[in-house]
């Protein structure tokens, strides 16, 4: 059979003692390992440990693994670790942490949008990934792998309810076809009312859920070497979704203008029958007139084939992705008419990988894989402000906005790579990778910015980059692996869809880092105790990062910032009925000395970066009798201070500069599960933070000011949830 990840789901998770450590099988270097043998720093969480923990979104994973942090603005997902993600929303940029769903690079963050019901692991790699990940894994990489077809009958269902009227329905279903096919269908459907308070009547309240989507497979076995998987899934989210808050009164901002553009009499103030309106600045309390929503949808369809050729195997993994997204916000975050802010992005991409490794064993003499990756995307997005104000400067100018930005960008990248492990010694190994890549992008800007000219103009520019890792490991006893790397990455340039590119340079270059890494994979007490460790120190230059300029937001590249941290993450199995884990990072992440907008940066501490984050988790099991087994879960996570800008400005309201600054803040999540026997029902009660803390999840100064020393612009804020609590009833057939 060939060598796949899908084969035998993931090769067979292997089995382990009820007292023991569950083994996890990865792919993380594009074949199946023991992930206490992967000299690499990663998170890897099985099927079960996901469901225990309450897994259903990338969101969650802020709570499972230290060093990353998962937020939405909007219909926009921001993926930080180790200090390093994107901010740049605009069809020009691209994330610094790589998303992959089922082996398929996903280029846009819309994509991220899934439910993670029928998951077989996800696999977090921390660290540059750029020899067998590519271009834009400067800070790691995110792979959620789904469970594949089986050659037997299977299928389980479950319906949750819960409070803010909360619904969902889920379901699976594997079946045998004929003699060497099978299939696997998973769907789901969702709603819930909207955390948000809205005081004005009839308006709509944010923060809910309205989504639904399926996926699917069909595994044939064609030979018995030769097998092919075709995968596709569509994803819908609807409704109103995540939305920003003011944090500030009105009118928001240090400069005393909330909009942008010259001043409309009657249209940029808070004033009702001459008596200045008041907001109410408590957490998911707001006063809305403008009707919001969100309209968003991901299509993947793909063919991974896989050829054994005895001491090689060769796989193609081909695919094509489609993300729209339309959004609509309330821009002056009252019951006034001031004016409206709406997104619209649309984008296909299309992907080639073929791969050509060896087929011996993880422990063999010498492995090796090359490979040969082709991507391009085509993405248009485009931003403008309506109603009010807009619609008059629109009207004077015989334009159909008074504000727009605007631009379509075709993306093109190929890339060579290869990587090798030679084993001197049975317990020391060696491994070297490189990585050539080059990158094109190509578009039109145009815009108009609330006075006549419009403008429309070309854009583009092209990079290429050779990266590496070499890396040794050792064993230094039985389920003790040391092990420390070298290794380089790129994430590639971009375009700045904010600027006119007749009369300044809308390009921002590439991004590299230099890693060094120092780890440590432990097991002791006959697999009962699991302890990893690692410390790292990253280089960056050219650093990307995103500030709002007078019309919108911009990329720009720092000179330079230095990441540094430790990171543990352990697992305990005393007793066949009590689990614990944890895991914890600290980061120190900032800039070198270097002035941007007339700041001093040196010393500033790396936007969406906290120092300390930990989780600390555990959970008993017990029967009830000769009927069911009981199970009692509880979790604990704590997020550090975190700034949202390079600027680290932390000044109170209504100080010139404002505040992009987010306190730390801490969060209990506790559930209850409930077994029969044969394990075909299972119920589960939870509440997710508990004491129902204030988190705050994004802070954007908003558009309509220069965001240097002494602008001012909203303080817009979107929040974690609030306290949730429901029942779940599930059963396998």
């Amino acid at each position: 059979m060939p060598n796949t990840a899908f084969s035998q789901q993931a090769a067979d998770q292997p089995a382990t003692s009820a007292n023991q450590i569950e083994d996890i099988v990865v792919t993380a270097q594009k074949r199946s390992e023991n992930v206490q043998k992967v000299p690499i720093a990663i998170s890897a969480l099985g099927g079960e440990a996901l469901a225990n923990r309450g897994f259903d979104s990338l969101a969650t994973l802020t709570k499972l693994a230290p060093s990353i942090q998962l937020s939405n603005f909007g219909p926009i997902a921001f993926v930080t670790q180790r200090g390093i993600g994107n901010e740049n929303s605009m069809a020009g940029g691209d994330p610094g942490v790589a998303f992959h769903f089922d082996g398929v690079y996903v280029g846009r963050r819309v994509g991220t949008l899934f439910s993670a019901f029928d998951s077989a692991r996800v696999e977090i790699l921390r660290g540059p990934q750029g020899t067998l990940y590519g271009r834009n894994a400067t800070g790691g990489s995110i792979n959620y792998i789904t469970k594949k077809p089986v050659d037997e009958f299977e299928a389980n269902a479950d319906v949750t309810i819960g409070n803010y009227d909360m619904w969902r329905l889920r379901g699976a279903i594997n079946i045998p076809v004929t003699n060497g096919i099978s299939t696997r269908i998973v769907g789901y459907k969702e709603k819930r009312d909207g955390f948000a308070h809205n005081s004005v009547p009839g308006g709509t309240e944010a923060n809910d859920a309205d989504n639904y989507g399926i996926r699917g497979h069909i595994l044939a076995e064609v030979t018995s070497n030769f097998t092919a998987l075709i995968s596709g899934a569509y994803i819908h989210a609807g409704g109103i979704g995540s939305q920003p808050e003011l944090r500030t009164p009105f009118p928001g901002s240090t400069t005393g203008q909330n909009l942008g553009g010259p001043p409309v009499p009657g249209t940029n103030n808070y004033l009702v029958n001459g008596t200045p309106l008041v907001n109410d600045l408590r957490p998911f309390h707001e006063a809305k007139n403008t009707s919001e929503f969100q309209d968003k949808t991901f299509r993947l369809i793909s063919a991974t084939l896989d050829l054994d050729l005895g001491p090689a195997a060769i796989k193609s993994i081909t695919a094509y992705a489609k993300s729209t997204f339309r959004t609509q916000q309330d821009a002056d975050f009252s019951s006034k008419d001031l004016g409206s802010l709406n997104l619209d992005e649309k984008a296909r991409q299309f992907s080639q990988e073929l791969q050509l490794s060896s087929t011996a064993g993880p422990g063999s003499v010498f492995n090796w894989i090359v490979g040969a990756y082709y991507f391009r995307e085509k993405g248009y997005r485009e931003i403008t402000y309506r109603g009010s104000r807009y619609d008059i400067l629109a009207a004077a100018a015989q334009v159909p906005y008074g504000f727009r930005i605007a631009g379509n960008v075709t993306s093109e990248s190929y890339a060579f790579f290869g990587q090798a492990t030679v084993r001197p010694t049975d317990r020391w190994s060696v491994t070297g990778g490189l990585r050539y890549t080059h990158d094109e992008k190509s578009g039109n800007n145009m815009g108009f910015q609330f006075q006549p000219p419009s403008y429309s103009g070309p854009v583009g520019g092209n990079w290429q980059k050779v990266t590496y890792r070499v890396a040794t490991d050792y064993e230094i006893a039985d389920a003790i692996l040391g092990y420390a790397s070298y290794s380089t990455g790129y994430k590639s340039g971009g375009i700045n869809q904010a600027i006119n590119p007749n009369v300044a340079n809308a390009i921002f270059e590439p991004e590299f880092v230099k890693a060094a890494e120092l780890g440590l994979k432990s097991q002791f007490f006959d697999k009962r105790l699991q302890l990893n460790l690692s410390a790292y120190r990253n280089k960056y230059d050219n650093l990307q990062f995103q500030i709002f300029g007078p019309v919108g937001p911009q990329a720009f590249n720092a000179e330079g910032a230095t990441v540094k941290g430790i990171e543990l993450e352990f697992q305990a199995a005393p007793t066949s009925w009590l689990r614990i884990d944890g895991s914890g990072a600290y980061t120190d992440a900032t800039f070198d000395r270097q002035i941007l907008q007339g700041i001093q940066l040196d010393g500033n501490r790396v936007q969406r970066t906290p120092k300390w984050t930990f989780n600390l988790g555990g959970s008993i099991d017990f029967p009830l009798g000769e009927i069911a087994d009981a199970r009692l879960r509880a979790d604990y996570s704590y997020t550090g201070n975190i700034y949202y800008t390079a600027f680290n400005r932390n000044t109170p309201f209504p100080g010139l500069a404002g505040s992009d600054f987010a306190p730390s803040y801490q969060s209990v999540d506790l559930r209850a599960f409930l077994y029969s026997k044969d394990r075909k029902w299972t119920g589960e009660l939870f509440m997710t933070n508990v004491f129902n803390t204030v988190q705050i999840g994004n802070v954007f100064r908003g558009i309509g000011f220069t965001d240097v020393a002494g602008g001012g612009g909203p303080e817009l804020v979107t929040y974690k949830p609030p306290r949730q609590f429901g029942l779940r009833i599930g059963y396998s057939f």
